[in-house]
């Protein structure tokens, strides 16, 4: 069998006509196994090329190398196969049209027959092309032998699969870009707060007041006043969690009896807003005011000493196109912190607010603020201390419909 598939090859490579000739009398299944066979030896050199590339260029592990060399072979066989299938369908389509033809074995055996250079050649770069056009050549010959026909009606027959292909790809490409929206899409956004108190050691009678997320002197984040069923219902059972004012100012006291090594108070809240599928002017004014927190949005107070942080960009300037990479201001904020026994403990908790939309192949933008404060206490606590906080502003991607409605707002 070995012997006469290469006699096939080397004879449609130098004699195609002969070759043809001399295949009318072939069965399908000895048209079907000469393909099966070049496809093999197709696939493998492809495998063979591609752990060779992804080794020199990635470096990545024998076993990845592996997957991706038998990924690439089994989808190269079915997507080869469909395509094999289709492409005789539509030629014989072709042939029935334009030449009448001596049955769809024969067109099939001709598409078998033709593929020889594709399927030897067609994974080297660049020659590749030039096999893809060989075997298009062979194809109008195969017909022509194998229908019994004239060199134009069997032109005609083959160019028409390819020229169909054209045309059907830029049909889907232009209902693909038709559908592409003009502006942004699928606008969101989504506020989250966390808090995390961490023992290295067990402590007893354990008492802290917090900073919260404050807006317009009240604890909220985002739109959602904050209460105490916010916190008695997201902090573990045995923590006590009350709203108190200190100073004019909203804390979260928190106390338990004791903590051991290990054990951590923490809470997560997320909150995500679907504003429009279509990003409409009155979908705009519902976003974050990320490129101006001050004054507009959800922050730890009280916040003191801000300083600006240089490097980050100057303040409440947004950049219509392009990654911004915001500024950003330091602070201190007040803490309150007592406990018996303890060596160390970690206090951390932050905001965040993110505005996100889809622009064009749905490609996902976004842009954010974050407010972030910690402390790490060491030995006993001595009440009240100084953690050392953050406020990043400005970040991401902002485009002119986005930039125009924010409103500034106070440091």
């Amino acid at each position: 069998m070995w012997q006469k598939i290469v006699e096939k090859v080397r004879g449609f490579l130098t004699d195609p006509v002969k070759t043809y000739r001399d295949a009318r009398t072939d069965d399908l299944g000895t048209a079907l196994t000469y393909f099966g066979v070049l496809l093999a030896v197709n696939l493998a050199l492809l495998c063979l090329l591609g752990i060779v590339g992804l080794g020199l260029m990635t470096g990545a592990g024998t076993g990845l190398i592996i997957f991706v060399a038998i990924f690439s072979a089994v989808s190269g066989v079915f997507g080869t196969v469909i395509l094999f299938v289709l492409a005789a369908l539509v030629l014989h389509l072709f042939v029935r049209l334009l030449i009448g033809g001596n049955g769809i074995e024969q067109t099939v055996k001709v598409l078998a027959y033709a593929a020889t250079p594709a399927l030897l050649l067609g994974w080297v770069p660049l020659v590749g092309i030039l096999a893809w056009v060989w075997s298009l050549g062979l194809a109008i010959v195969g017909v022509r032998e194998l229908h019994e026909t004239s060199t134009g009606r069997a032109a005609g027959a083959v160019i028409l699969v390819p020229v169909l292909g054209l045309v059907l790809f830029f049909i889907a490409l232009f209902v693909v870009f038709s559908n592409i929206p003009e502006g942004p899409s699928y606008l969101s956004t989504r506020y989250t707060y966390d808090l995390s108190i961490q023992t290295q050691t067990p402590i007893e009678n354990v008492t802290f007041l917090l900073p919260v997320p404050t807006y317009h002197d009240r604890p909220a984040i985002g739109s959602e006043p904050i209460t105490d069923t916010f916190y008695s219902d997201r902090l573990p059972e045995n923590v006590t969690s009350t709203l108190v004012q200190v100073d004019g100012r909203y804390y979260l006291r928190l106390t338990t009896p004791s903590m051991d090594a290990g054990d951590e108070i923490s809470l997560h809240y997320q909150n995500r807003t679907s504003l429009d599928k279509e990003v409409d002017p009155e979908a705009v004014p519902q976003m974050i005011n990320t490129l101006h927190p001050f004054g507009n949005e959800s922050l730890f107070a009280p916040a003191q000493g801000l300083t600006p942080v240089g490097g980050l960009g100057a303040p409440g300037e947004g950049k219509a196109h392009g990654t911004d990479p915001g500024f950003s201001y330091s602070y201190t904020i007040p803490v309150y912190a007592h406990y018996e026994n303890g060596v160390q403990v970690e206090i951390a908790s932050d905001i965040e607010g993110v505005n996100s939309w889809a622009e064009y192949f749905d490609a996902w933008m976004s842009n954010w603020y974050s407010d972030r404060y910690s402390l790490t206490i060491t030995g006993e606590p001595e009440g009240w201390t100084s953690a050392e906080g953050t406020v990043v502003a400005g970040a991401g991607v902002y485009r002119e419909w986005q930039v125009g409605s924010l409103e500034g707002g106070d440091v």
